[in-house]
């Protein structure tokens, strides 16, 4: 693959992601969060009540943010953290009626970003970039899987 200089896929994902982190930066604080919390409670509302381990494992932080992270998800009264019954060393986060109130709030915020950089491309071909956005996502966890 032909890079032309500095103008690599890897380089325009990582401007994406900067810039997706100051519009949460700006649009989250209204429901008590930042762009540090958000894909934990993203991943909770898709499946409620994982480990801690599995949230650090699915987002690809270390186990020292997921537990910042979940921290202030809890003071808000967001999440709650309780022992596994079948194993007291394991947490699980699971979301409170609080959390659930916000929930069509939190997805407008997101929902909103992907409409802004998708702007002026045709559904179909946005269709196209997602399937492509989700293979390389599956390279990058394979290859990182190996460490």
């Amino acid at each position: 693959m032909e890079t032309k200089g500095r103008q690599t896929i890897g380089r325009y994902i990582n401007m994406l992601f900067r810039m997706a982190s100051l519009y949460l930066g700006q649009e989250l604080p209204a429901l008590h969060m930042g762009s540090g919390q958000y894909i934990f409670l993203a991943e909770l509302f898709d499946r409620d009540g994982q480990s801690q381990d599995e949230l650090t494992r699915r987002v690809y932080v270390d186990k020292a943010n997921t537990a910042r992270a979940l921290s202030k998800l809890e003071k808000f009264g967001y999440i709650r953290r309780v022992s596994d019954p079948d194993d007291q060393r394991v947490k699980r986060a699971y979301l409170e009626p609080a959390a659930m109130e916000i929930e069509d709030d939190f997805w407008k915020i997101i929902t909103r970003w992907s409409e802004i950089i998708a702007k002026d491309i045709p559904p179909e071909r946005q269709e196209l970039l997602l399937s492509e956005l989700k293979k390389m996502a599956e390279n990058a966890a394979q290859y990182l899987d190996r460490y």
